[in-house]
């Protein structure tokens, strides 16, 4: 078996636009009639290999060439020039629903999928129940498909084309659509199967997920290929290559005060209940825990809750506990991205902060300002409470919160330069002047 799963071969993909009807029939009548007749580039000269097993996305502008490359490869639009092999069973999600039948139910619609994708009938019947639990869509299983949201219209077309053992999975921006928990689920299996040896071939304009999935990626712009390699030079290329980036900054607010001088103003913010909390634990319930957590909330600077905020704004966390033992409770929180990625974990243990006596039954309160130094994004937070072991970083949960949001951070990078690229902004010192390696930082 070849080790090539797509082969890419001097592409081009032309399209002949006419003036006039009349220009259009003497055209087909008389190919050598060009009167009235443009021919408008998709593509030029497209070359490169994908290898089993790899994981390469496909990245550019509106108007590059992406989506048509795509119908390419899956062969529903041919080539004007050049040659294309495939090799391999290919999992397609090029457009939402693409493939259903509207009046068919959703249960009907994965029998045709499947028998379309080369699956005998046997097959999807004993896989059925994992794509229906995977999909989480319920009794609408049985609806026609012409009653779902576009977000129900995903899942189901997800779940069908990853549950169905691809070989070369292809996807172009389809996770856009659904809720956040839904799209973790997604990439963190998506994630496993390319572990698995799944070529992947990933359309998308959110770089986070392209850095996070995969290893190569060939940019294209105007419909030629500027790039072909590495994921972080490509990223580059991309963000450089968008015709309006200007280096203004306004609106941006720096947030260089240090959390300890935020301490006192912090305090202040502190009460017996939250105004409108993001979450609140059901204290019907009898207490069997040493501690637990009644209610997180979420602010700005102003106290406003809210959930967006943009690079470098503050998010300010404060939460209501109860104690139900004799010793020091400590809260950390868990942020994640999309992807199900651990992006931090922060503790009153790894800021040094002692916990307050508190006694066996009260309540106490705690705060912190986090300085949103993250990609633009949607991340999940996640509370806990615990203590501490014997030994250095490790110590015993005592009671932790469900996944909470999201919530986002949000950045116009086409009009504003940001304060980093990639992931997370790191603090920074830089200067000019005459290097001296005993420079105090």
């Amino acid at each position: 078996m070849s080790d090539i799963a797509i082969s890419v071969s001097n592409v081009s993909k032309c399209y002949r636009v006419f003036d006039d009807q009349r220009s259009r029939l003497l055209h087909a009548l008389w190919p050598k009639y060009t009167k009235g007749v443009q021919e408008v580039g998709a593509l030029k000269d497209i070359n490169f290999e994908i290898k089993r097993g790899e994981s390469v996305a496909i990245i550019g502008r509106n108007g590059s060439g992406k989506s048509t490359l795509l119908e390419i490869l899956t062969g529903t639009l041919s080539p004007t020039t050049g040659s294309v092999n495939v090799n391999g069973r290919v999992c397609a999600l090029l457009e939402l629903g693409c493939g259903f039948n509207p009046e068919y139910s959703g249960r009907d619609n994965v029998i045709l999928n499947g028998l379309l994708l080369g699956l005998s009938k046997e097959d999807i019947l004993n896989r059925f129940g994992e794509i229906e639990a995977f999909a989480e869509i319920g009794d609408a299983i049985d609806l026609p498909v012409k009653t779902y949201s576009s977000g129900m219209m995903m899942r189901l077309a997800f779940a069908v084309q990853v549950l169905c053992d691809p070989d070369i999975l292809i996807i172009d921006e389809a996770l856009s659509v659904g809720d956040f928990f839904f799209q973790q689920k997604c990439l963190s299996y998506i994630r496993g199967l390319c572990a698995k040896g799944v070529t992947l071939l990933f359309v998308s304009h959110d770089m986070g997920t392209v850095r996070d999935l995969c290893s190569r990626v060939v940019y294209l712009f105007s419909g030629e290929q500027k790039f072909d390699g590495d994921t972080s030079q490509g990223v580059s290329l991309y963000f450089r290559g968008a015709e309006s980036i200007r280096a203004v900054t306004q609106g941006y607010e720096a947030e260089n005060d240090s959390i300890s001088d935020k301490t006192n103003q912090l305090r202040r913010s502190l009460s017996d209940k939250l105004v409108d909390p993001i979450w609140k634990l059901d204290t019907t319930n009898p207490v069997n825990c040493k501690a637990r957590i009644l209610e997180v909330g979420m602010y700005d600077q102003d106290g406003k809750s809210v959930t967006n905020f943009q690079i470098g704004q503050t998010i300010r966390l404060l939460l209501r506990y109860q104690i139900f033992c004799d010793v020091p409770v400590h809260i950390g929180f868990l942020i994640k991205n999309k992807f199900d990625q651990v992006v931090n974990v922060t503790t009153t243990y790894t800021l040094s902060l002692n916990p307050p006596e508190i006694k066996w039954g009260e309540s106490g309160n705690f705060g912190a300002d986090i300085v949103c130094n993250l990609e633009a994004g949607e991340y999940s937070i996640t509370l806990t409470l615990g203590v501490e072991s014997a030994l250095l970083n490790q110590g015993e949960s005592l009671f932790e919160t469900p996944s909470l949001g999201p919530f986002r951070i949000t950045w116009d990078y086409s009009t504003r330069v940001p304060p980093f690229f990639g992931m997370v902004g790191l603090p920074v010192n830089a200067f000019f002047g005459p290097v001296d390696q005993n420079r105090p930082a």
